[in-house]
Parts: C-alpha cells; structure tokens; sequence
C-alpha cells in the first residue's frame, strides 16, 4: 500500500503487536511490504501505525491483510 493512494479500510481486529483489516479488492499489496495505516480511534484521536503485512486472503472483492506492528505514534493536530 503506498501512502499516497489514500486506501480506504476498515480494522477488523487489533491488539498490542498486530491488526487485521479490510481493503478493497484491487491494490498493489504484498506480504512482507512495509506499510503505514492511519486509525481513528473513534473519540478524535489518530494514530500512524507502521508494521509489515504477514498474509493477505484476497477474493475478487475484498482483501483481508495481517499486519504485525512495528511502532505506533499518536499524530498531533
């Protein structure tokens, strides 16, 4: 996933070292590509959370992709 493509997702689950999420079927993802995913918590916090995608289960409209997580910074605005 690269930054700039602005791709939409949604978590579907995430711990302390880890998140799995959805994306739309379609982009250029692989497993072993760094990555950053910016998360809303819901109560008007952001987070960049940058990790390395583990596994991707792909059908023709979604991809599900597991992230382990290498860090995770609150982002000031």
């Amino acid at each position: 996933m690269v930054a700039s493509e602005g791709v939409l997702g949604e978590v579907l689950d995430l711990s302390v070292d880890g998140m799995k999420m959805a994306i739309e079927a379609g982009h250029d993802v692989a497993v072993g590509q760094h990555c950053s995913v910016v998360v809303g918590d819901g109560e008007g916090e952001t987070y960049d959370l940058r990790g390395t995608v583990r596994w991707i289960e792909a059908t023709s409209y979604i991809s599900v992709i597991g992230l382990s997580l290498d860090s995770a910074h609150r982002i000031e605005e």
